[in-house]
Formats: C-alpha cells, sequence, structure tokens
C-alpha cells in the first residue's frame, strides 16, 4: 500500500487547521542571546567558561562522536573522566 496520499492529505490538514509545528531555526552563539536553546540548560551552565573547558579537555583526551556508549563503556568512561 502507498500512503504518500495519506500522509499529504494529513499534513495539509494540520497546514489548514494551523496546527503545523514549525520550529525556529535558532543558532547559539556563546555568551550571547539565546541564552538557552535546549531546556535543560535552566543556569546557563552551557555555556560556562569551565564547563566548555572540562568538555574541550575530555574530548581531546577521549575523543567526540555519538557511538561507544553500548556495552558499559559511557559508565566506563564516566569512571575515567571523575565526577566532581
Amino acid at each position: 500500500m502507498i500512503y504518500d496520499h495519506f500522509f499529504s492529505a494529513a499534513l495539509a490538514r494540520l497546514h489548514e487547521e494551523r496546527r503545523y509545528r514549525v520550529f525556529a531555526d535558532l543558532e547559539p552563539i556563546a555568551g550571547r542571546f539565546p541564552h538557552a536553546i535546549c531546556p535543560n540548560d535552566h543556569l546557563g551552565m552551557g555555556q560556562h567558561p569551565k564547563v566548555i573547558g572540562a568538555m574541550v579537555e575530555t574530548a581531546t583526551r577521549m575523543g567526540a562522536g555519538a557511538g561507544g556508549a553500548s556495552g558499559g563503556r559511557a559508565a566506563e568512561a564516566g569512571q575515567k573522566i571523575g565526577v566532581r
């Protein structure tokens, strides 16, 4: 079964009802508005110089990437980094 017509009609309805969500394309710049695009950064710590420095140091030491969290590697990395 081809669903193109079904999804096209559903999207058209959302547009007609003005319920189609469009997200603002914001690019955060350190130290400038918007301070927090992520709702978890309530205190703006994602832009604190010590936090940024720790992230750079850790990425330099351990690498950066989305992979490697399976098989307990994330817990192992957390032990190597140490929580202060």
